[in-house]
């Protein structure tokens, strides 16, 4: 009874494990298409000297409050 306990308990890690695996690989992923996409950027705006229409920066909008 108790090594089919065992069993059940290992099988449920190693379950968790190849998920938390699967995650990370596709994490990884993600970030490298980012950076090829960043660095394919940085080309094009090196190459044209001007940024392309579809880029835009992130300008945090401050509101004063008096």
């Amino acid at each position: 009874m108790k090594a089919r306990a065992e069993e059940k308990l290992a099988n449920k890690l190693a379950a968790t494990k190849r998920i938390a695996e699967e995650r990370r690989a596709n994490a990884e992923a993600k970030l490298n298409e980012k950076a090829v996409r960043t660095s394919e950027r940085a080309d094009y705006i090196r190459r044209s000297g001007h940024l392309p229409s579809s880029f835009s920066f992130k300008i945090p909008s401050f509101s004063l409050c008096w």
